[in-house]
């Protein structure tokens, strides 16, 4: 089994028997197998990208799930450390902020961390992340939400011109661009 089988089967185990917010009955892996896909459509593989696609699995374990690090560490004796590395940068973890004003700034920030410094094989994992959170939010018909939620992205979207497969990444931008202009009548 590749490590891109065993990431999609670690977020399996992880996410198994939870739902995502807001969306009803949704098994929470719907999501992270989303990510994968949309990273699949721009042109991300197993053979060349098998990193990338092992943290779009697994980019929510160490924040929504109580798995352990070594769990991610031991997908692969060589790949792990690199996988976990991205993992680590894309969890957020403000806990004691959760449910107050400080929240949305320190998300803020997150957001601003990881476009500063995620290499770009993992920005596209956020990227991704940014994008499918947004059609999920229209999806359950919160177009507002989702106008919100995508505009605090901006940051990451900035820097898709330094990541592999820029002109697809950006041509699924602009359609949940559009989109969201269309559903919240400004189009």
């Amino acid at each position: 089994m590749n490590v891109v089988d065993k990431a999609a089967r670690l977020a399996m185990v992880a996410h198994n028997g939870t739902n995502r917010d807001g969306e009803g009955n949704i098994p929470y892996i719907v999501h992270p197998h989303a990510v994968v896909a949309m990273l699949k459509e721009w042109g991300f593989s197993e053979k060349a990208d098998p990193v990338t696609l092992a943290v779009a699995w697994c980019h929510d374990v160490l924040e929504d799930a109580d798995t352990p690090e070594s769990a991610i560490r031991d997908l692969d004796p060589e790949l792990g450390p690199a996988i976990l590395s991205g993992v680590r940068r894309l969890t957020f973890r403000p806990d004691a902020a959760h449910g107050t004003a400080d929240y949305g700034r320190l998300k803020a920030a997150y957001i601003e961390q990881v476009a500063r410094t995620a290499p770009p094989e993992i920005l596209v994992v956020k990227i991704a992340d940014r994008l499918c959170n947004t059609l999920d939010f229209l999806a359950d018909g919160r177009p507002a939400k989702a106008l919100e939620y995508f505009g605090y992205g901006e940051p990451l979207f900035a820097r898709i011109p330094v990541c592999a497969h820029a002109r697809a990444i950006e041509k699924t931008r602009k359609r949940v661009l559009l989109r969201l202009a269309v559903l919240n009548g400004t189009v």
